[in-house]
């Protein structure tokens, strides 16, 4: 988990997890027109947005797309902007991006990611129902919107990609099905009546009632008559069954196929040989199927087991725990990387923890979150105060922690947290009056000659800082430190055996055969040029070539 400024976590994120995460999942701020926290340095400019989104065309003229109120929206999308685009480069191939947003801005949001991942990979936009608004004077409202993309939606068609959820509302089905066997034993057509006279009683909003096509029962419980027909032609399906009319593109089955079917019961035979067959399709076999564009969740309900987590209302809005776990189940699978750079209250995080041994999966997470203070003009931000929160960032975290141990199976979490660099930046050299080139060029060299890093920085944080920017190190690989001959080395260590090793105190050859530097290219070695010798540098780089970097705020050469 990670406290920051989500577009600087993007932009360290790219070296290491470039094409890594299976699923990204985000509900942003939604856009009311009133203040807006992330008026950043990072939004592009608006021209910029307009040109991508199709408001103006390449020389800048206006198109029929223009926003007529614009400015309303143009804070949120341009700070959105940046971040989505260095997000799609963190998907796999055959990644998926959701992202939660309302009316306010469904349209617009759409729009962006129609530039940024493309029109033709958009899958769907799912509406999530939820409690009618109670004070509304024209409609109840009450729904959000989640709208899908991949990464690559041709990738998904070639290679058969197919996500599947289990269906809603079953239980109450199986327990009517036992209920009718112990009523009617045998005598199925009663039982099949009684099961239709069910299905019509329960109410539309009833996940059970999406199921009812499924009540005809036999020995093996409830199913429906489905089609036998194939849904393209196939001249090998063609063939005569028991003097039946053939479907026109033939059958759906070929012949030893629809032997085995007939053998094991599973064949409808109509009163009349120009009717058609049917095959029957039991429930029980088919209790999954692609994720509902449209689904029904009170949010009252996420609210409540929240603030029971908490102790307190301390966040607005959570969203559902079922909800997510359903879409990550559905779309990721086993040891997948899921990414939330909007976490707010953590919803992600938990909905993967509970997801996991409901499927005997093991998926991980990276959390993203600003460190904004609570609104104390809410009734939970003054909550949230009151309760001893700082920061947004430190409910985030909390929540994590009390549902890590209210699940149990040793779940935890590491806590990063991004900062100003420790690494020096080089400041501009600006002519003055009266100084010729001379002092200038000494000003430059003065520079360039002191040390890489800035006093007091932290050698923990600047070991990972350097390990981010410089290298593919992720933020779960084993981290270990060795002291030798006065210095320490930071050894990262990734699940493929590989090493970088970071040492920002003086390097040399007693601390280097203390690490065992090794020449199989399995090792990266950092090190301040101001604290190791030359001759040593020269013993290191053939050994390591291209894997000797060194931190210097200018290149020296260095020769015999």
């Amino acid at each position: 988990m990670i406290e920051g400024d989500n577009l600087q976590v993007l932009k360290l994120l790219k070296n290491g997890y470039a094409g890594a995460f299976k699923l990204i999942y985000i509900d942003p701020p939604y856009n009311t027109g009133d203040t807006f926290t992330y008026n950043d340095d990072f939004s592009v400019p608006e021209a910029e947005y307009l040109r991508a989104t199709g408001q103006v065309d390449d020389q800048g003229a206006t198109t029929s797309r223009k926003e007529t109120k614009g400015r309303k929206h143009a804070p949120w999308l341009t700070m959105m902007f940046p971040r989505l685009t260095v997000a799609r480069h963190l998907l796999r191939k055959d990644g998926v991006f959701l992202a939660s947003i309302d009316n306010n801005e469904v349209h617009h949001l759409r729009l962006l990611l129609d530039a940024v991942f493309g029109a033709e990979n958009f899958v769907d936009m799912m509406t999530w129902r939820g409690a009618r608004k109670g004070d509304a004077k024209l409609m109840g409202g009450g729904q959000d919107y989640i709208l899908v993309y991949a990464r690559n939606k041709s990738y998904l068609a070639e290679n058969d990609i197919r996500w599947r959820e289990k269906k809603d509302g079953l239980g109450p089905i199986y327990v009517k099905v036992d209920e009718l066997f112990e009523k009617y034993g045998e005598d199925y057509s009663a039982a099949t009546e009684e099961l239709k006279s069910w299905y019509k009683s329960l109410p539309d909003e009833d996940p059970s009632k999406s199921h009812a096509h499924y009540c005809v029962m036999d020995k093996r419980g409830a199913f429906f008559p489905g089609d036998i027909s194939s849904p393209n032609p196939r001249p090998n399906l063609v063939f005569d069954w028991k003097g039946y009319s053939v479907p026109k593109n033939g059958w759906r089955y070929e012949l030893a196929k629809m032997k085995e079917l007939d053998k094991d019961g599973r064949l409808l035979y109509p009163d009349s040989k120009d009717k058609r067959i049917q095959v029957k399709r039991y429930l029980r076999e088919h209790e999954e199927w692609a994720p509902a564009s449209v689904f029904y969740r009170d949010r009252r309900a996420a609210s409540g087991a929240l603030k029971k987590l908490m102790g307190a209302k301390v966040f607005d809005d959570p969203k559902g725990t079922d909800v997510l776990a359903r879409l990550f189940h559905a779309i990721t699978d086993d040891d997948d990387l899921i990414l939330d750079f909007f976490a707010g209250s953590g919803s992600t995080g938990q909905a993967v923890w509970e997801q996991n041994p409901r499927d005997g999966k093991t998926r991980h997470w990276v959390l993203v979150q600003r460190p904004e203070k609570p609104d104390e003009t809410t009734e939970t931000g003054r909550n949230a105060v009151a309760e001893g929160y700082d920061t947004i960032f430190e409910i985030t975290a909390e929540r994590l922690r009390r549902a890590a141990e209210a699940i149990g199976g040793g779940l935890g979490f590491r806590v990063f947290r991004a900062r100003e660099t420790g690494l020096a930046v080089e400041a501009p050299v600006v002519a003055r009056a009266g100084q010729g080139e001379s002092a200038q060029y000494t000003l430059m060299l003065t520079q360039a000659g002191q040390p890489p890093v800035k006093d007091g920085a932290s050698p923990d944080a600047l070991a990972w800082e350097v390990a981010l920017k410089a290298s593919s190190t992720r933020l779960d690989e084993t981290l270990t430190r060795t002291e030798a001959d006065g210095a320490t080395v930071y050894t990262f260590r990734n699940s493929a055996g590989e090493r970088l090793l970071v040492c920002l105190d003086r390097f040399t050859s007693v601390t280097a055969a203390a690490v065992e530097l090794r020449e199989t290219g399995d090792d990266t070695l950092v090190l301040r040029g101001d604290r190791v010798d030359d001759a040593l540098t020269l013993t290191l780089a053939p050994r390591l070539r291209s894997k000797l970097i060194m931190l210097e705020r200018m290149t020296h050469e260095v020769s015999i």
